[in-house]
């Protein structure tokens, strides 16, 4: 009966793949289940892949796996069944030995989500799904035996991973990976190691890690070795550091399986080890882990290997930690550790005229910054304290270093915000336009939130939009640059003088009356200024959308002065770094259409210029 029932299994097995390439009509089950209507959906044929492994059914499984990747493939949008059915496809290939066909299957999804990525614009670099399934590829590939298929797979994975190459090397000719500012070294091949796994650090105090495999008579014998930089361990000398090491062995009595563990022989080394017994996959394993200080580097290297493969695996890590190669630990800064420098920085930027002080302070820590992150925050000072100076190339230089450095790094977002901010404003200003446009883009595409729902930057219009409102703001006019806010709140700055205009979108229609009240508490509460006489006139706001309903506008002016107690270095600009001018005037342009309100309002100083400029961007905006 049970050999019956896996008969009908797999004839539903097949039957379901091949009607969900064809026709995707309804699939067959065992007896006791009615047939069904609809074609299988890839989460279904997942869960039935999952089903079928679960049970021994390998072959079964592998056939659903396959069928449930392509139906993701093609459902497309956020259904991620392809990625898992991918996994599962090359996983149940390599338990059935057919380790030729799981590297295949392996790079198979890799040139798919190649293709997929460079369909979209977007580089095929650093792809998480690619660095996982090539360490499957490459773990196939050393069981069929196929030495030039690893070569040719690990140098693929280290241009997947496109590591800082002023940070890391690959040597072809050794072959060895070089980590330079740890002056550290290692294999990607010895004896029957082969490294699977590389994830290079992308900040000072994080892990690169690497990780060997091979295969022993009772599983896999696997090494993973993390590497690590921490100033803190400054704080420690080295006879305390032997101290601690020294107490650790009276603590811990090393057991017969510690004992025959090879040690690291590294120079000037604070080595702890220490074996248990533990599971891997639900199967008992060995573990043996080494914590290793040297310097300011931390060295840790965990192995596993099976119960019965102890003698073996001690000679494998034996010829393993010998191929390492360590010849010093240099520290990664000159004379005083670069968190301490940092935070002197971030303590500078904070203070009145702050950028200007942060990036003299930048300027003297640059030699000691190595990842993208440190190199992206110094540059972005030093090009903002180089705008604000007037001195746009001095300030392009910078930003064009700052703006690709936090795109590979953690990003700070008031910084890197304030980059492409600034690295636009620099091209629009020298004729850069296409470039300019595809920095402003990324600008609004970064402060989007909650508050934008509804809004978007269409790919043929260099403005942010609400269609529902009618409602077009251009990303830049003249010398003016659009800045989100909250909820239908919206700025137009000039980052050179620090001239500001502020949109407000969505409100409620009132009387004259009302809004008078309203613009008199707003420009006195919230402005710090004083309305005097008002004069009305005529406004034509822009139709966004010819035929539809016509927007109607109106120009109020306020003239103003400032309140008892608010003086001009009361008020100082973020941008600029100096104080504001008081107005002497402030516009609003009111603009009504159906039964929603906008207004744009603008200061107006002395000069003309002012005036011009406010002028020109109530014309620019359509409703």
């Amino acid at each position: 009966m049970l050999n019956r029932q896996r008969s009908l299994r797999r004839q539903c097995a097949r039957l379901t793949v091949a009607l969900l390439l064809s026709s995707g009509m309804a699939v067959c089950a065992v007896p006791s289940v009615q047939a069904q209507t609809q074609a299988p959906t890839p989460a279904g044929l997942m869960h039935e892949a999952q089903r079928l492994d679960k049970e021994g059914s390998l072959a079964q499984a592998t056939e659903i796996a396959r069928a449930a990747m392509v139906a993701g493939r093609k459902s497309g949008g956020f259904d991620f069944t392809e990625l898992d059915a991918g996994e599962l496809l090359v996983d149940l290939l390599y338990k059935q030995a057919r380790y030729d066909e799981a590297r295949s299957a392996a790079e198979e999804q890799i040139a798919y989500w190649e293709q997929q990525t460079t369909s979209n614009g977007r580089p095929v670099k650093r792809d998480a799904r690619s660095i996982g399934m090539l360490g499957r590829a490459i773990k196939a590939s050393i069981m069929a035996g196929e030495k030039d298929q690893v070569a040719r797979l690990q140098e693929k994975l280290f241009a997947v991973t496109s590591p800082d190459p002023a940070l890391w090397r690959l040597s072809a000719l050794e072959p060895r990976l070089r980590y330079s500012l740890a002056d550290f070294s290692m294999p990607l091949t010895v004896g029957q190691w082969n490294l699977t796994k590389f994830e290079p650090a992308s900040k000072r105090d994080f892990n690169s890690i690497v990780v060997y495999t091979q295969a022993l008579p009772n599983g896999p014998l696997n090494a993973e070795i993390a590497l690590s930089y921490d100033e803190a361990q400054r704080k420690q000398g080295e006879a305390e550091r032997q101290e601690q090491q020294e107490a650790y062995r009276q603590r811990h009595k090393p057991t017969a399986l510690e004992a025959a563990m090879p040690d690291l022989s590294f120079d000037g080394l604070t080595s702890f080890k220490r074996a248990d017994e533990s599971l891997c996959k639900d199967q008992a394993c060995m573990n043996v882990h080494w914590l290793a200080f040297r310097g300011d580097w931390r060295i840790d290297i965990d192995i596993t290997f099976g119960l019965h493969d102890e003698a073996l695996a001690t000679a494998q890590m034996q010829q393993l930690f010998a191929a390492l190669q360590w010849p010093s630990a240099p520290p990664l800064f000159r004379e005083r550790p670069l968190e301490q420098q940092i935070r002197d920085i971030e303590i500078a930027a904070s203070l009145p005229d702050g950028v200007n002080k942060a990036a003299v302070l930048a300027e003297q820590a640059l030699p000691d910054a190595y990842f993208p992150d440190e190199i992206a925050r110094m540059q972005t000072y030093i090009g903002l304290s180089q705008y604000r100076r007037g001195n746009l190339d001095a300030a392009r230089r910078a930003l064009d270093l700052a703006v690709p450095a936090w795109e590979s790094a953690l990003v700070d977002e008031l910084l890197y915000r304030s980059a492409l901010d600034y690295a636009a404003d620099i091209a629009y200003r020298q004729g850069r336009n296409d470039e300019a446009v595809v920095l402003n883009r990324q600008f609004i595409e970064w402060q989007e939130s909650d508050a934008t729902l509804g809004w978007s930057v269409p790919k043929d219009e260099n403005a942010f939009v609400n269609r529902r409102q009618g409602t077009h703001l251009p990303l830049r006019v003249g010398d003016y640059r659009l800045r989100l806010d909250t909820h239908g709140r919206f700025y137009y700055d000039n980052l050179q003088n620090g001239a500001q205009l502020g949109v407000t979108v969505g409100l409620p229609q009132s009387s004259d009356q009302e809004l008078e009240l309203t613009l008199r508490s707003f420009l006195s509460n919230t402005l710090g200024l004083q309305a005097g006489n008002i004069h009305k006139s005529g406004f034509s706001p822009r139709s966004a959308t010819p035929g539809d309903a016509k927007p109607t506008g109106h120009k109020w002016e306020f003239d103003v002065t400032a309140l008892p107690g608010e003086t001009d270095a009361t008020k100082v600009n973020p941008f600029t770094g100096i104080p504001d001018k008081i107005p002497t005037k402030m516009a609003f342009w009111i603009v009504d259409r159906k039964e929603q309100r906008s207004i744009l309002r603008a200061p107006v100083t002395d000069s003309g210029r002012s005036r011009t400029e406010a002028d020109q961007v109530a014309q620019a905006l359509s409703w």
